[in-house]
C-alpha cells in the first residue's frame, strides 16, 4: 500500500469532461479512483478550498502514514485553483 498524498490535476472544462464538475464534490462525498485493472480505491472528500495559482503547498507530502489523493483543477470564474482532499477510508 503507497502512502502519502497523491495529487491529480485535471482541466477544468464547460463541456461535463475531466474535472469539470469537481466543483459539484462536498465534505463527506465518496470519490473513487480505478487503476488499470479495475481495482477501485475509495476516499472520503474532507476539505475543499481555493488558493492562488502560485500556491502549490498542497501538492506537500505531510504524511507518510495515510493514503490522501488531492484533486486540483482550475476555477474558470476567478482565476484560482480548486483543491479537493481525500483521505482513503
Amino acid at each position: 500500500m503507497n502512502l502519502g498524498n497523491l495529487c491529480i490535476a485535471g482541466h477544468n472544462y464547460v463541456d461535463n469532461k475531466l474535472f469539470s464538475n469537481i466543483n459539484r464534490l462536498a465534505i463527506n462525498d465518496i470519490v473513487k479512483i480505478y487503476d488499470l485493472a479495475g481495482n477501485c480505491l475509495e476516499y472520503v472528500v474532507f476539505d475543499i478550498s481555493e488558493v492562488p495559482s502560485t500556491d502549490i503547498s498542497c501538492t506537500i507530502q505531510k504524511n507518510d502514514k495515510e493514503k490522501y489523493i488531492t484533486l486540483i483543477t482550475c476555477n474558470n470564474v476567478n482565476g484560482l485553483r480548486l483543491i479537493v482532499k481525500c483521505k482513503h477510508i
